[in-house]
């Protein structure tokens, strides 16, 4: 009705009725200069050149908006390389809909491939509202898989029961006398066997607080505490009777060198050990001074030694750093650091040390349970009193529970962390804590004998003797209450060093991304301003 439609609105305008002054635009165009066509198409449909245009597509209709996003998604995927990283609001176009005629979706460019995520996530869904002609972003939640925990296997299952028949095996040799008749006999090792069961309610109830499943496999739990049952204590003990030979020795032939006047007579290696069956009394610092090097330096060495072994051995815990090839430094000196370990596509930092902990606790209590077994045990004659008390104290003295976790707390800040230090370092606050639990009267494993299994737990059963005053049980009480409050020191510092171990390294892999330097530096900072506060 309004003439011949120019060829630049034939494939655009199909269909509608186009306006009179749109015939004369290619002659408008004509009479602008060659600088007013090089600025582009903006300068001819100027409205101060033109006038007013009135269209048929009415401004903010359904299907001018529809159109606008159409030729600017158009616009966008001509200028992409790749279709695989558009935007999802730009892979699939909304369907248009016509004022009078049914809804048509609009054709899809060739130049827009329909490609899936590469990984699995939240994606978007471009979504058309007919009603408002405006675009809805919807959010897909990912699907998460679903966490199960591992059941026990068969070579689990085996491990706890050949714990359990060697315990009651333990508990049936000790029934005292042995001579008594079988009905009595039978009653007193079911008697071994419920008193020993005491053992076991406080580290039960300790691991299932720091136990997590998610983090842990139950499995290679199961393992290291059954590796530290036999393995790890036969270790534990051969190494510190060997340890306390030789430091003996060596103190002897300071101290006293007139012991060794028995030796044609007695062998030197088992000399230390039948001083008074030989009818020898050494001198009183002689004695102090050897059971001092083997009770508080050697003995704490060697179990907190074998308990990170043990745990070193039996699984591989989790870590963001491994120890390098040593490097000479400017004195020549060979050293070793450390190094990130490369991560892969999709693999994450670790930022949890619940394994550290459960693993190094499980390790403790393999060695406490069966030390603790052994003496409860030996605490069986007529003469022996309040037995179940002396058993539910035994397993709740946290010794073994306390020096494990502190270790574990080190392992942590070097393998997670990253901080470097020797080993003597990383044994060192644990040995401390036992080597005084030791000089308080805690016997290492090499003793064997249980004669007074109060003094080694600083305490004593609910009691007093008849004619005890006030004052004689506070001088009793104030040590003991010294030593509790020590523990509970240690305990907090446990506690709260877990705690902020795990925010460091989460830190790590946020704010100090990349930056290991800076992270360091952060971490020295920190140390030096809590000795600065203490000071």
């Amino acid at each position: 009705q309004y003439g011949t439609v120019p060829p630049q609105y034939a494939g655009g305008y199909q269909g509608y009725p186009q306006p009179p002054q749109q015939q004369h635009q290619p002659q408008q165009q004509q009479h602008l200069s060659g600088g007013q066509a090089k600025r582009g198409v903006g300068t001819l449909f100027a409205p101060s050149r033109l006038g007013p245009q009135p269209s048929p597509l009415q401004k903010g209709s359904p299907v001018a908006k529809s159109k606008l996003e159409g030729g600017r998604a158009a616009v966008a995927a001509s200028r992409i390389k790749d279709p695989a990283k558009m935007p999802p609001t730009k892979r699939e176009m909304p369907p248009e809909t016509k004022p009078d005629g049914p809804k048509q979706e609009s054709p899809v460019s060739p130049l827009v491939t329909a490609t899936p995520l590469a990984s699995p996530g939240p994606t978007v869904l471009a979504q058309a509202a007919t009603e408002t002609g405006t675009l809805q972003v919807a959010q897909q939640k990912p699907i998460l898989p679903t966490e199960t925990v591992p059941a026990l296997t068969f070579d689990s299952v085996q491990k706890l029961s050949l714990l359990a028949l060697g315990s009651a095996f333990l508990c049936y040799s000790a029934v005292s006398p042995l001579s008594l008749p079988d009905e009595p006999y039978n009653a007193e090792f079911l008697r071994n066997l419920r008193v020993s069961s005491l053992v076991l309610v406080t580290p039960l109830f300790l691991f299932s607080l720091v136990f997590d499943p998610k983090q842990n496999d139950i499995n290679s739990v199961i393992g290291t505490f059954y590796t530290s049952c036999t393995v790890g204590y036969v270790s534990t003990f051969l190494l510190e009777i060997l340890l306390t030979t030789a430091l003996r020795l060596a103190v002897f032939a300071m101290w006293e060198p007139s012991i060794f006047s028995m030796t044609p007579k007695v062998p030197t290696v088992v000399l230390p050990w039948v001083l008074r069956e030989q009818g020898y009394r050494p001198k009183r610092i002689t004695l102090f001074a050897a059971d001092f090097a083997t009770s508080c330096v050697a003995s704490p060495i060697v179990e907190e030694w074998v308990k990170m072994k043990v745990v070193q051995l039996c699984v591989r815990l989790p870590r963001n750093f491994r120890k390098c090839k040593k490097k000479r430094d400017k004195r020549g000196k060979k050293r070793s650091g450390l190094e990130p370990i490369p991560r892969g596509p999709g693999q994450a930092e670790v930022t949890n040390i619940n394994s550290y902990a459960t693993q190094m606790l499980a390790a403790s209590l393999g060695i406490k349970l069966f030390d603790s077994l052994r003496r409860t045990n030996m605490y069986t004659k007529r003469s022996d009193t309040d037995r179940s008390f002396y058993a539910l104290a035994r397993g709740a003295y946290p010794i073994q529970e306390l020096c494990g976790i502190m270790t574990a707390l080190e392992m942590a800040r070097r393998d997670v962390l990253g901080v470097e230090m020797p080993l003597w370092r990383m044994l060192l606050p644990a040995v401390f804590i036992h080597g005084m639990a030791n000089f308080k009267g805690y016997k290492p494993i090499f003793k064997w004998n249980a004669a007074a299994p109060w003094s080694e737990l600083q305490m004593s059963p609910w009691r007093f003797e008849e004619g005890t005053t006030l004052s004689q049980i506070a001088a009793k009480s104030l040590p003991k209450l010294m030593w509790l409050v020590i523990l509970g020191r240690v305990l907090g510092y446990c506690v709260k060093n877990y705690y902020l171990i795990g925010r460091q390294a989460v830190k790590r892999t946020t704010r100090y991304a990349g930056k290991q330097g800076a992270f360091t530096a952060k971490l020295a900072a920190d140390d030096a301003l809590k000795k600065t506060k203490k000071d």
